[in-house]
């Protein structure tokens, strides 16, 4: 897909202004509200306007990030306006090359910004992601837990934590090697994000365990919920290295009974040993 060019938004335009940025990709807006009205669709890389444009719409959320280039009539016009928060300005009449090179200047100063919220966003995504699987990991699953039953208990919701752990794991490492365990992993996760709901939050609970989180959803919800996640895994054999192995889960689960998030998963660890007794490729409640 190809990037569009950095947007350079004129308020006003005189036709020096104009000229001075034809190589830029410019769009012309009569007033402040036609600003606005063009943000709306695609937040301009920098505005260039006189200092009361730049007075009405500096402080408008959605042009937070946007550098202004003020134009103004004289140096105490321009020297107020950036001492009010304007990125940068020129006074007329003005040399077409220096406005155009401080407008690029102010374009660099988006692009640099937007790296750096694309970078943060990568990097928050990574905190809250397990590297081997791709889903949620324990520290992001315990926060939304912790979120999930304060909903629970100030709006009286239903709640459903179920626990799931790969039978005989130890034994694949052990038969075919730890890279093929984690394909073995990474798989029995794509199929258990397969089966859960979009309102669910699944997680790599560490190791071969994995956790549901089910907002909204009743007792007879959350048996339904657990058992759907053990036949995604069971419904067909997994390929480890040559070999085709018959791959199960066994499926605790618990639903909220008032009790603390660290109490709620106890009780569904408990029902996913009872399943692990029971003969694993199974599922108990708590």
């Amino acid at each position: 897909m190809t990037s569009l060019p950095p947007s350079v938004l004129v308020v006003e335009a005189s036709a020096g202004v104009s000229e001075a940025l034809a190589g830029q990709h410019v769009e012309v807006a009569a007033d402040a509200a036609a600003v606005r009205a063009l943000a709306a669709e695609r937040r301009p890389d920098a505005i260039v306007c006189d200092p009361a444009a730049f007075d009405e719409l500096h402080g408008d959320e959605a042009l937070d990030a946007v550098p202004f280039v003020v134009v103004a009539s004289d140096r105490a016009a321009l020297l107020g306006a950036l001492a009010r928060g304007a990125h940068d300005g020129v006074v007329a009449p003005f040399d077409p090359a220096e406005l155009e090179a401080r407008v690029l200047a102010a374009l660099r100063v988006t692009a640099r910004h937007d790296d750096l919220v694309e970078v943060n966003r990568r990097l928050a995504e990574q905190a809250m992601t397990d590297d081997l699987t791709g889903l949620a990991n324990r520290r992001h699953g315990e926060r939304q837990l912790q979120r999930e039953v304060a909903l629970a208990v100030r709006k009286g919701h239903d709640l459903g934590v179920v626990r799931v752990d790969i039978d005989h794991f130890k034994e694949i490492n052990d038969v075919h090697g730890h890279q093929a365990g984690d394909r073995v992993l990474a798989e029995v996760a794509r199929r258990l994000g397969h089966a859960v709901r979009g309102g669910d939050l699944l997680a790599r609970w560490g190791g071969d365990e994995f956790v549901a989180i089910l907002p909204a959803t009743d007792r007879a919800g959350v048996l339904r919920a657990a058992e759907r996640l053990r036949a995604a895994v069971a419904a067909e054999p997994i390929r480890v290295n040559e070999a085709v192995e018959p791959v199960t889960v066994s499926v605790g689960w618990a639903h909220w009974m008032g009790d603390t998030p660290g109490d709620l998963l106890v009780r569904a660890d408990r029902a996913l040993y009872a399943a692990k007794d029971a003969g694993r490729d199974t599922v108990r409640p708590a």
